[in-house]
């Protein structure tokens, strides 16, 4: 016993069973990453607490991953990963969608911004006709 105690209390062995302990976890993966659906904002919290000020947000999308341990125990990791563009383009389309069929998009109407002034369109000149001339008895009377 005064062995294995001398062994476990000695520095190299400690750190030893650190480094093991911060080593990525080794199994095998029966279902790779798949996302599950959910959603979530993340913001940096920088103190004001005002939830009426812009702020910058990032869009989060959960993950989850079944993989195998060495017991042969299915293990369920779940993990939240900044979304692609793809995946926040989907997200706003629904977003977008979910407004126009609810009328809750409201538009500001201004009609000097948004309605250029008529503009005044010149004909060009078009060759008179025979019968649109003036008859030489008319012309001449003064």
């Amino acid at each position: 016993m005064a062995n294995a105690l001398a062994h476990m209390t000695s520095p190299d062995s400690w750190k030893g069973w650190k480094s093991w302990k911060k080593s990525p976890y080794q199994g095998v993966v029966k279902r790779d990453w798949v996302p599950t659906g959910r959603i979530d904002f993340a913001t940096n919290l920088n103190g004001n607490g005002d939830a009426d000020q812009p702020s910058e947000f990032k869009l989060l999308v959960e993950e989850r991953r079944i993989v195998e341990s060495i017991a042969g125990n299915e293990n369920l990791e779940i993990q939240w990963r900044l979304a692609t563009l793809k995946e926040a383009k989907a997200v706003v389309t629904q977003y977008h969608k979910y407004l126009s069929e609810n009328s809750l998009i409201k538009t500001v109407f201004d009609e000097n911004t948004i309605l250029p002034p008529p503009k005044r369109v010149q004909s060009k000149p078009t060759e008179t006709h025979e019968s649109a001339r003036p008859s030489e008895s008319t012309r001449s009377t003064n």
